[in-house]
Parts: C-alpha cells; sequence; structure tokens
C-alpha cells in the first residue's frame, strides 16, 4: 500500500502540473492568462504572441539564471553555455545571484541585448510572469530549464520533483518504520522545494509522522540557514528519528546540527542534487540516506536541440522531463567519481 501511495500520489499531482500548463504543443502565438481571481479564462484575457519569422543557422541565446551557489546549478548554467557556443552560437548570460526582481530585469536586458531565445534556469516561476510575457511580446522564444510553468514560455524542462520527493521521502520514511517525530525544511521560492513541501504534508497526513518543528530555509544562503533553524529544533526536540530535508544543501546543514548534537548518523535525512559531500555521506553510512543526480549533460543538448527546433518553425512539446536517478548506498560509487569531477570542473 505504501508503494501504491507514493506512485499514485506523483501521479495525481504531476497530472496538476501538466493541466495546469495549457497551451499548444507547437508554440503557437496564443496563451491564456490567469483572471484576478486566478481561474484560467480564453475568453476575456487572452494574450496572442506575434508571428516570429523562422531562422536557422546562428542564434542569439540568452541564459538567465537565478543563482550560481551551488554546483547544481553552475553544472547547468555552463554546461548549457558550452552546448550552445560548441554548435556555433553567440550565449549572453545573467546572473541574479538570488534575487528574484533582479532575474526579472536581467530577462528585460537579455530582450534588449537582441536574443533569439532566453532560456530561464532556476527561477522563482510565481516572480517571472509578466517578464517572459514582455519577451514573447517583443518576439523573443522563452524556454524554462529547472524553472517550472511560466505563462507565455515556449517549453519547459523540469525535473519530476513530484516524483522524485516521492522516491525519496518513502526511503526515508520506510528508515524509520513510517512513525515517530520528525523536522521538515524547505522553502516556497521554486517548483522543486514546493514539491517537497507538497510531499512532507503528504507522508504526515498519511503515516501520521509528528512534526516537531519546521525550518523555513532560503536560497543563496541554504546551508547556514538549516543548520540554525534544525540546530534551534534539536535542542528543543533531541528524540527525532528524522529530518525530512529537501534537498543536499539543506542535507548538508542537517548534517552538521546533527554532529554538534551527537544524533549523527542515527537520525536521518535525505536530499536532491548529487552535491559530492552528500554523495561521501552516503558511502560512509552517515545521516543522509539518498539522493537524486539529475542528467544535466542531456538536459543541456536537449534544450538547445529545442532553441533551434523553436526558431526553425517546428513543433516542440510543451513539457520534458529531466531524467534522474536516486542514489543510495548500493548505487553511490557509480555517481560519486563523476560527481568529484563536475565538482572540480564548475568550482566557483
Amino acid at each position: 500500500m505504501k508503494k501504491w501511495f507514493a506512485l499514485a500520489l506523483a501521479a495525481m499531482m504531476m497530472l496538476a502540473t501538466l493541466t495546469g500548463c495549457g497551451g499548444t504543443e507547437s508554440g503557437g502565438t496564443q496563451q491564456t492568462q490567469e483572471t484576478d481571481q486566478g481561474q484560467s479564462s480564453s475568453e476575456t484575457d487572452t494574450v496572442v504572441y506575434p508571428e516570429i519569422p523562422a531562422k536557422t543557422g546562428s542564434l542569439t541565446i540568452g541564459i538567465s539564471t537565478n543563482a550560481l551557489s551551488n554546483i547544481h546549478n553552475r553544472h547547468m548554467f555552463e554546461g548549457l553555455r558550452e552546448e550552445a557556443e560548441g554548435r556555433g552560437h553567440t550565449v549572453v548570460t545573467a546572473n541574479a545571484n538570488g534575487d528574484p526582481t533582479q532575474q526579472a530585469n536581467d530577462i528585460e536586458n537579455l530582450v534588449q541585448a537582441g536574443c533569439d531565445v532566453i532560456v530561464v534556469q532556476n527561477a522563482d516561476n510565481f516572480s517571472l510572469k509578466n517578464a517572459v510575457q514582455e519577451a514573447r511580446m517583443a518576439g523573443i522564444r522563452v524556454i524554462c530549464e529547472d524553472t517550472g510553468w511560466i505563462d507565455g514560455i515556449d517549453a519547459m524542462f523540469l525535473l519530476n520533483s513530484i516524483a522524485v520527493q516521492a522516491d525519496i521521502n518513502m526511503i526515508l520514511a520506510a528508515e524509520v518504520g513510517f512513525s515517530g517525530k520528525i523536522i521538515t525544511t524547505g522553502h516556497q521560492d521554486n517548483f522543486a522545494l514546493r514539491a517537497g513541501s507538497y510531499i512532507h504534508d503528504a507522508f504526515v497526513e498519511e503515516y501520521g509522522f509528528d512534526v516537531v518543528a519546521h525550518v523555513q530555509t532560503t536560497f543563496p544562503g541554504t546551508t547556514e540557514v538549516t543548520y540554525n533553524g534544525v540546530d534551534s529544533a534539536l535542542t528543543a526536540n533531541p528524540d527525532v528519528v528524522a529530518i525530512f530535508t529537501s534537498q543536499d544543501l539543506e542535507a548538508m546543514g542537517a548534517i552538521q546540527a546533527l554532529k554538534e548534537h551527537d544524533l549523527y548518523p542515527q537520525v536521518k535525512c535525505i536530499g536532491v542534487d548529487g552535491e559530492v559531500d552528500i554523495l561521501n555521506d552516503i558511502k560512509a553510512d552517515g545521516s543522509c540516506i539518498a539522493t537524486v543526480v539529475s542528467d544535466l549533460d542531456s538536459a543541456n543538448v536537449n534544450v538547445v536541440d529545442a532553441c533551434e527546433a523553436l526558431m526553425a518553425g517546428e513543433d516542440v512539446a510543451k513539457y520534458h522531463e529531466i531524467p534522474y536517478a536516486v542514489v543510495t548506498k548500493e548505487n553511490v560509487d557509480e555517481f560519486l567519481e563523476k560527481a568529484t569531477a563536475e565538482a572540480e570542473k564548475y568550482a566557483e
């Protein structure tokens, strides 16, 4: 029953996500906006975007990233730039350093820079709707990578974070016997992190975990904020059995706190992103028992493919799933060497 619960939950939440995407599969020119009541209406508020002439050959591709403060983001950002430049395209980049307002400004600047396509990475999708739609009205194609859906975009490349969180939370829940006091961590600034919150709530409802504290995290600064919050929570609740973290940076902060409270490695946690420190902790039988590694190399190839296809006037699907693998003690060696090499390549 537990396995079917996770699968059903992932399917239902992903269906809701895709249903909300709407639009045509061909990168068409009509997009429905939300009304003041938050309901979609094609009758009252439909945006008609200008036709974009087909273009082949060298393109100007803009990359707007929210932040580059972890290996995952730098790998996605630099890898996409390398893939695009390797095909002869001109690349213009912008890094918002974790500021959603700045990222909206960055998108406007990339429009002024004459980009043919803008790729929005690791963003707070709720804050960029106006900037994206202004870019589309200016005749520019927009693709989201690891961001979530924004009204007006042509295509979305996304880790299915609902399924990811269901997978790793099930592993952690089973490890502690589906009961006990827990701490949860996360924030609401990105679809991937909101997915963690959705799944945490579902597991609490299904299995009756006792949430003694929730640590609201941030990005950037995730590890330090998580450490401070978990440290305080453990002082008041030393009898927790697990920390339901939503990503590797949170797990790293939780592990620091667990060590200071002499609760390492008996109290367990999980992560997402395949950071080297977390992979080493899994290998050493530490507190972290699972993480997730995204196939960013293939995702970046597919994003550039989509840029070229859209500009050539070809049909491009709205949703493209970024492949991933769940990493545990059993298979960690398969990923650790590659992750170490990537960490060196994309070091700050």
